[in-house]
């Protein structure tokens, strides 16, 4: 195994960035893609009645839940992604031109 060079842990500390960067738009787009059709299954009640409508409904609340924990997923790997770029970024200051 090598060591990086310092153009590579900064290479290294951009592109953890950049990964962290689309995790956060993807989180934020489940909440807006999601969040309206998933939050009130019940609603649908007012036009849709019988079996399928309340496997949907029972669907849709665990997919809430999912879809909820995945936002979360992203937003933590996000969070640990920056903070390695970070500690990549401090190496790569420390090493000698």
């Amino acid at each position: 195994m090598t060591i990086p060079s310092q153009s590579q842990l900064f290479q290294q500390a951009a592109d953890k960035e950049l990964l962290a960067t689309n995790l956060m738009r993807y989180a934020e787009a489940l909440d807006e893609v999601f969040a309206s059709m998933l939050a009130r299954p019940q609603t649908v009640d007012t036009f849709w009645k019988g079996p399928a409508a309340n496997r949907f409904a029972t669907q849709a609340v665990q997919l809430h839940r999912e879809i909820s924990q995945l936002r979360d997923a992203c937003t933590t790997t996000a969070d640990r992604l920056r903070k390695q770029a970070q500690l990549a970024r401090t190496e790569a200051a420390q090493m000698p031109s």
